[in-house]
């Protein structure tokens, strides 16, 4: 079986005791995905507000280190989002957390123990590598907001990930996101301004996805290699049936949860359900064995996300 993770990291960063440690960050989740995944079984992991940074001169990297507590076969690469050299924004980076930090990142990371499959796309010059992963992830923007002018979520970039992976024979693509969120936004009531506004956002950046998702298959399609299954995984900030995921929905399988419907939730503060797990297999090469919300995970100053799981097997 596949494991497919979607996991939200950084929500109470403002919990941790500053500065940031990133490898306490690392080994907490490692001790919490102990509860979900079984890492000697084929696994991908979508890690949301992941980070790294340089302190006293040694690079401290959470999903690299997450990566070395799994086991010797799992690689990781990780997407930066905004960094203290491209974005010196004193709103973020001038804060206890990052104390004494002569470089930081924060983004999005993959981490996987799947053998990792060749593609047509991953030579394409105008995409980024990730950071030391090789070719076999790469990361694109998919919002306008480069700048980060006001150094807070509002104006934050956003990228999306793109891993080349093989699961038993199947060459699958692996993509990762997290879309913006807008302060004072109701996740609630989508007649709310505020929430008008931050899902047309959403939207505008769920279309740049879909640019990719084209890209990808004409990119396979002109190399003459067979259509691959496309899984998408993260933190959409949005509800299953807001405009946003309507328009994924038209292009993938949204893989509905099987928990409880009072568990029906994945934010502890807004009670909503924003973490998913996509497919779109067009050969049908995948079958789903189930989906859930991980309930029994406890909050803590880890994060106040709970992860989504995915099960997969060949149709």
């Amino acid at each position: 079986m596949l494991q497919v993770v979607s996991f939200n990291i950084g929500g109470a960063r403002g919990m941790r005791p500053a500065p940031h440690d990133h490898e306490k960050l690392a080994v907490d989740t490692y001790s919490t995905l102990q509860q979900v995944i079984n890492p000697r079984q084929p696994t991908i992991i979508a890690l949301q507000e992941s980070g790294l940074a340089f302190h006293n001169d040694s690079l401290k990297n959470v999903s690299r280190k997450m990566a070395s507590l799994l086991g010797s076969e799992f690689v990781d690469a990780f997407a930066p989002e905004v960094t203290m050299c491209d974005h010196p924004h004193p709103n973020l980076w001038d804060r206890p957390a990052y104390r004494n930090m002569t470089d930081a990142a924060e983004g999005n990371a993959i981490i996987t123990n799947l053998p990792i499959e060749e593609w047509s796309w991953g030579s394409y010059p105008d995409y980024d590598d990730c950071n030391m992963s090789g070719a076999w992830a790469r990361h694109t923007i998919i919002s306008r907001a480069t700048l980060y002018s006001s150094g807070n979520r509002d104006t934050q970039p956003r990228n999306l990930m793109v891993a080349s992976l093989n699961y038993r024979g199947i060459p699958l693509y692996f993509l990762n996101t997290h879309l913006g969120v807008l302060i004072g936004e109701d996740r609630r009531d989508m007649t709310y301004e505020r929430s008008r506004t931050a899902s047309q956002m959403r939207q505008a950046q769920v279309n740049e996805i879909l640019c990719v998702v084209d890209e990808l298959k004409r990119a396979d399609q002109d190399n003459e290699s067979p259509q691959r299954a496309i899984l998408l995984a993260g933190d959409f900030n949005a509800q299953p049936a807001a405009p946003e995921m309507e328009m994924l929905q038209r292009y993938f399988r949204l893989l509905p949860p099987e928990n409880d419907p009072s568990e029906l939730w994945t934010h502890q503060q807004h009670r909503v359900l924003i973490d998913h797990i996509l497919l779109h297999d067009p050969a049908e090469q995948f079958e789903v064995i189930s989906c859930h919300i991980q309930s029994a995970i406890p909050f803590d100053d880890l994060t106040d996300h709970r992860p989504t799981v995915g099960i997969f097997a060949r149709a």
